[in-house]
């Protein structure tokens, strides 16, 4: 039997998780214009998290604005190690820059009822994140599998895909994020996080996060995912390349259409589904686990 993250009724709500204003000394525009820039008729985001380097950035005025939802949160920016906490309500940091008090921030974050993000993971070099540091480290919600400022930048790869199943096969149980870690204008829309909730509120969008009830893009827009026993079926409204990926990894099928389906067997722990567009568009489920393979 298959664990479907997607099992209620609601609606899909579009949103980034990693934002920087003027309080960031690498961002360029006030809480007011980021929010004006998200609520756009461009791009019509329903959450946001303004995430400014080692500050957090009080958004309670804001709290009451109907355009969109907004969650507090930080990066913790050292030259490595850097790290999203987000739904939180106060700033901490140990000034470290290792692997401990990485761990410690994390646990921190969690203490407060936020969720910690790894932010990309091959940013600058591919070992920007060691995938053995990724393994140890316990507690953390997911990584960032796409940056889209890492892409604007070209620095580094954007995709992350590769850390993302090399922890999933090690029996990790990590969600994957996709992000635009916006700094300026010409960087919004570019990624984002769509979260199946029960409303549109702060706490149902977090708690569809919380429990994996989301989809990452790049602009790919799925229609519906549905779960029966052992198959997984799902759709979109544009033909994109399907690809249901296991543990290894290992392509288990690739399809191309406006649809898809697998059936899981029961050796397989998981199973998440990639789907790619001519115009090289993506997006990326949540792994579906597979109760007969794995202990809970």
């Amino acid at each position: 039997m298959l664990i479907n993250p997607y099992n209620i009724q609601g609606e899909w709500y579009k949103g980034n998780l990693h934002t920087h204003t003027s309080n960031s000394k690498c961002g360029h525009y006030s809480v007011e214009k980021v929010i004006e820039l998200y609520t756009s008729c461009e791009i019509e985001y329903d959450f946001l998290a303004i995430t400014d380097h080692c500050n957090l950035t009080e958004l309670a005025d804001y709290f009451d604005d109907k355009k969109i939802i907004l969650f507090q949160g930080v990066e913790y920016k050292r030259k490595k190690f850097q790290t999203l906490g987000i739904n939180i309500s106060k700033y901490y940091d140990t000034l470290e820059d290792n692997e401990a008090n990485t761990q410690e921030i994390i646990q921190e974050v969690n203490s407060q009822g936020g969720i910690s993000i790894i932010c990309h993971p091959h940013m600058l070099w591919d070992d920007y994140w060691p995938v053995e540091m990724l393994n140890k480290l316990s507690g953390y919600k997911g990584i960032e599998i796409f940056n889209n400022n890492v892409k604007m930048n070209n620095a580094g790869r954007a995709l992350a895909t590769d850390v993302w199943d090399y922890l999933l096969s090690k029996g990790k149980k990590i969600a994957g994020f996709a992000n635009d870690d916006m700094h300026i204008f010409n960087r919004t829309g570019g990624a984002f996080n769509m979260v199946l909730a029960a409303e549109r509120s702060r706490y149902c969008i977090m708690d569809g996060i919380i429990n994996d009830r989301f989809y990452a893009s790049t602009g790919i827009i799925i229609d519906s995912i549905e779960v029966a026993e052992k198959a997984i079926y799902i759709k979109t409204s544009l033909p994109v390349i399907f690809r249901f990926i296991g543990k290894g990894p290992v392509i288990l099928k690739e399809q191309f259409g406006t649809e898809a389906h697998y059936i899981c067997k029961d050796n397989e722990p998981y199973v998440r589904v990639e789907m790619i567009r001519e115009d090289g568009a993506m997006a990326w489920t949540q792994p579906f686990y597979n109760t007969m393979a794995v202990k809970f």
